[in-house]
């Protein structure tokens, strides 16, 4: 058998983007909170208990099928003996997606004839940029919505004989990674439609249209197994993450997206959405970063989000400036907090259209060869960019590797585990724990937990609908065991319930690294906190 003969390009890519991202997962040794709140339901599958949070309490509660699914394998890998063994047996899983993403994406560009330029631009932008390396190691699935949008783009834009197999496959595999994949799934398909160039897909509007057919035909049939066995086993095939976030934020969130889509280009820059973030270290708006760098990641943001106006530019261009416009609308109002993980795709989206106007300016100077009054400042122009856009983001993804190390740590090992191993050694059997950071105090616990805003238990979702969504009365009606507080803001038990705290419960113990992080010199120090 003589196996397939990738270019250097690719094969480049793809080690470099797993060598970095393991080097990053050696250097912070950084694991998610989140991760955490799956992988005790991985665990459970793995030891016969079922893809459940607690024993027989069949609550659909994590979000990705592949996040819950792998870290099961990984643990039955290690004998079901390890639960460090099997985060790092999924990190050189992740990593190697992570490297599958980068490689698709350079092949993809050397066939459409991009000028090395735009090709390294988008390889070195892939394998140093924060979000991607951390959400790679840290025990998300993220990494699999990389390397599936990757394989859409590549599919959309290569012709052969089972394209529409690739499509449909890459469209189950969002799915799989992630139930909202179908936002990146439609806004990709809508925008190589409507800018389409036969030339560059090898399709007319109307062969599109088949296509997406056939292609969805195809995803259909891969993800409807997990959809039916999720609606068997768990009674409804929505998690219940999503119902318990869905609480919290309101229901005013397609009204939001409506009054606020056509202001993102003045709101950007009033810092009221979420552009700057796809560009940005997790938790940006967390003091003390330097002075340059949102107006570093709304100058991208902007750029990027707007070059689907911009006739004469390329359809994939065009394509992931429009998904990227659409996903950073979504996390700007549907969320009530720009949270870090759902960013990745939309910053891969945003690579793309970046490289290809690079690209495409490059090829624009070639054509000036005989002009070199006009070519050698668009030239320059264009290597600067490369060159200030690639430093800012690896000064970024440097400071982001020393804040994730201290927050690991100092908050998820040396406090959160504390906390969740403490409460395993105090508490009676059946004993319950109200907290938010539900991942590490759960896993390590191993109590029933209460946690904000219901993520592992129904009980607290009923409880919201019935008395809100203060804590004091929560924790009044649904009366804990344990509680598990922070000194400041909705964790001051004396504050949002006089009556809890001077009849229902006393203070048992600190937890307390303040002030070893007080004295931490990173950036972004106010992130690292219980």
């Amino acid at each position: 058998m003589i196996l397939p003969q990738f270019p250097t390009g690719p094969r480049l890519a793809f080690a470099c983007a797993v060598i970095l991202a393991l080097s990053f997962a050696l250097y912070t040794n950084h694991a998610w909170e989140d991760y955490y709140i799956t992988y005790r339901s991985s665990k459970n599958l793995a030891t016969g208990h079922g893809l459940v949070f607690n024993h027989g309490d069949r609550l659909h509660t994590f979000t990705s099928p592949l996040g819950v699914l792998l870290p099961a394998a990984s643990y039955l890998l290690t004998g079901n003996s390890s639960d460090t063994g099997a985060l790092w047996i999924f990190r050189v899983i992740c990593a190697t997606a992570l490297g599958g993403a980068a490689a698709l994406l350079v092949g993809l560009t050397r066939r459409l004839n991009y000028p090395t330029i735009a090709v390294f631009f988008l390889a070195a932008l892939i394998v140093t940029d924060a979000k991607m390396l951390d959400f790679t190691i840290n025990g998300m699935e993220t990494a699999f919505m990389l390397l599936f949008t990757a394989w859409a783009v590549s599919a959309h834009l290569t012709a052969g004989a089972r394209r529409w197999l690739h499509l449909g496959a890459a469209w189950a595999g969002l799915m799989w990674t992630r139930p909202d994949s179908f936002l990146y799934i439609g806004l990709l398909a809508v925008g190589v439609w409507v800018f389409n160039s036969p030339e560059r897909t090898g399709c007319t509007r109307g062969e599109l249209i088949g296509l997406f057919l056939r292609a969805g035909v195809v995803a259909a049939a891969l993800y409807l197994p997990w959809f039916l066995w999720a609606w068997w086993y768990y009674g409804s095939p929505v998690p219940h993450t999503i119902v318990a976030k869905g609480a919290q934020g309101g229901n005013l969130a397609l009204q939001r997206v409506a009054e606020g889509w056509w202001r993102m280009p003045w709101w950007i820059w009033q810092g009221r959405t979420a552009v700057e973030g796809a560009f940005l270290p997790s938790y940006y708006v967390f003091p003390t970063w330097p002075a340059w760098m949102q107006p570093f990641g709304r100058c991208l943001g902007s750029v990027c989000s707007f070059l689907w106006l911009v006739p004469g530019l390329r359809v994939e261009t065009r394509a992931t400036s429009l998904a990227f416009f659409g996903g950073v609308t979504y996390l700007s109002f549907v969320p009530y907090f720009p949270f870090p993980w759902y960013f990745p795709t939309t910053t891969l989206l945003a690579f793309i259209a970046l490289a290809g106007l690079v690209g495409q300016l490059w090829q624009a100077a070639d054509k000036l060869a005989g002009r070199p009054v006009l070519r050698r400042p668009l030239v320059a122009g264009l290597v600067a960019v490369v060159v200030i856009v690639l430093l800012g983001g690896l000064w970024l993804t440097g400071g982001a590797a020393r804040q994730l190390k201290a927050q690991q740590y100092y908050v998820e090992t040396g406090n959160r585990r504390v906390i969740g191993e403490w409460l395993h050694d105090h508490a009676a059997p059946g004993d319950t724990v109200f907290m938010e950071p539900l991942g590490y105090i759960g896993f390590y616990s191993g109590l029933k937990t209460y946690d904000w805003p219901g993520l592992s238990s129904r009980e607290v979702s009923n409880a919201i609908k019935l008395v809100g969504t203060n804590w004091g009365r929560l924790i009044f009606y649904l009366g804990p065991n344990w509680l598990v507080l922070r000194s400041s803001s909705e964790g001051d038990l004396p504050r949002i319930s006089p009556l809890l705290n001077s009849a229902n419960y006393e203070l048992v113990r600190k937890f307390d690294r303040m002030d070893d992080i007080a004295r931490l010199d990173i950036p972004g120090r106010k992130y690292p906190r219980v």
